[in-house]
């Protein structure tokens, strides 16, 4: 048995009395939270700093750990995605799988424990099954064009199917309001809730998104005229791409929206009354790294938010720690109760990701991974 004390616990939904002790068996489950009085003081495990549950990353692209440091900053959303586009297959598989090992174990040693993972092919199933990580695969799936929706819509099942032979858990995902028709975005969120599956979709991460929407003009247009794709067919709606796109998901599926960078006080409340089940990821880091632009965190929370974290990608970051996305957070908005991130990082990941059973608070019975943060070092260290 371990019997671990800190400076502050969080459980992660609320801190918890600073005598509090966390019992851990010898396979990292929690035994039971005891006052420190009853346990003998030379059996005491005690850290400085903040102990709580290990760290739920609701956003990663795993796939994309090859293009670290390869795409520049600050070029705006159409710019770096198109350099994903030229370089995502420019490295052998074996590299690829390489890498994405090296992002696993950069995760877990920075205390994830488990990880919402955007995946356009199967590539990384051999990673996760070998991982010590939870993973959970986001099919993404594109097409814009209202007419390959079906088509499209059956090609992401059959990847689907190959994660779930590996033992993964996995759903599909529509990549953005810009890059899938509405009828794409019915048929995913549908099939995800006849299955109970939760689902996630890039939202409002550039303002060039609105403007292609409200008024069917902005860089996106750049963007297709790029890849040589025509767009007649599409019509701008005069409204945000969240509030175009609202109608097509399940009222009472857990749905993410992810960045959030450009929406506004409007589009808050427009899908806090839409949809019941509604988590809200931040990549701060991510989103400094393409637009040098920030989501309204204060804004999110102010209107009662669930908010969760993400890391984006190694294509887009400098590394792979929801500790650092708390950090860059604090900067920016010091009003925000640092039990909030602590909250978003934890028990409200697991929430989306369903795995709360096991994951995102400490509680008896559980196996969910403890981490202790140095809030002086601006450090993690993971116990269990």
């Amino acid at each position: 048995m371990r019997f671990l004390s800190a400076t502050r616990i969080f459980s992660g939904k609320e801190f918890l009395s600073d005598s509090t002790v966390l019992v851990l068996n010898t396979r990292g489950q929690i035994e039971d939270l005891l006052p420190a009085g009853s346990i003998e003081a030379g059996r005491l495990e005690h850290h400085e700093g903040i102990l709580l549950p290990g760290f739920i990353n609701t956003h990663c692209h795993l796939e994309l750990s090859h293009l670290k440091d390869r795409i520049a900053r600050h070029t705006g959303i159409v710019d770096f995605g198109l350099a994903v586009i030229r370089q995502r297959n420019a490295v052998p598989e074996e590299e690829q799988l390489e890498l994405m090992q090296q992002a696993d174990r950069e995760m877990a040693a920075s205390g994830i424990v488990a990880v919402g993972d955007i995946s356009n092919n199967a590539l990384s199933a051999s990673v996760k099954q070998a991982s010590s990580l939870y993973y959970h695969s986001f099919v993404e799936l594109i097409a814009l064009n209202p007419e390959r929706a079906e088509q499209v819509f059956g090609a992401g099942k059959t990847i689907l199917e190959a994660f779930r032979r590996a033992g993964l858990a996995a759903s599909l995902a529509p990549h953005a309001p810009y890059s899938c028709s509405k009828e794409l975005i019915r048929l995913i969120t549908g099939y995800d809730h006849s299955q109970g599956l939760p689902t996630s979709i890039h939202n409002q991460e550039s303002k060039a998104e609105n403007d292609f929407f409200i008024h069917k003009t902005g860089d996106y247009l750049r963007l297709y005229e790029s890849l040589g794709l025509p767009i007649d067919y599409f019509a701008a709606s005069g409204k945000s791409s969240l509030q175009t796109v609202l109608e097509t998901f399940q009222k009472d599926a857990g749905t993410l929206l992810v960045h959030n960078s450009f929406s506004d006080r409007s589009d808050v409340h427009a899908a806090q009354k839409t949809l019941n089940k509604l988590f809200w990821c931040l990549c701060p880091n991510a989103n400094l790294y393409i637009e040098n632009t920030l989501p309204d965190a204060g804004l999110l929370i102010s209107e009662n938010c669930t908010l969760t974290l993400g890391t984006d990608s190694l294509a887009s970051n400098s590394g792979l720690s929801i500790l650092a996305e708390i950090l860059t957070l604090q900067q920016h908005f010091p009003q925000i109760a640092p039990e909030a991130l602590l909250k978003a990082a934890t028990w409200n990941g697991a929430r989306f990701l369903g795995i709360e059973e096991h994951y995102g608070s400490l509680e008896k019975g559980k196996s969910p991974g403890i981490n202790v943060i140095d809030p002086v070092r601006g450090t993690v260290k993971p116990l269990a």
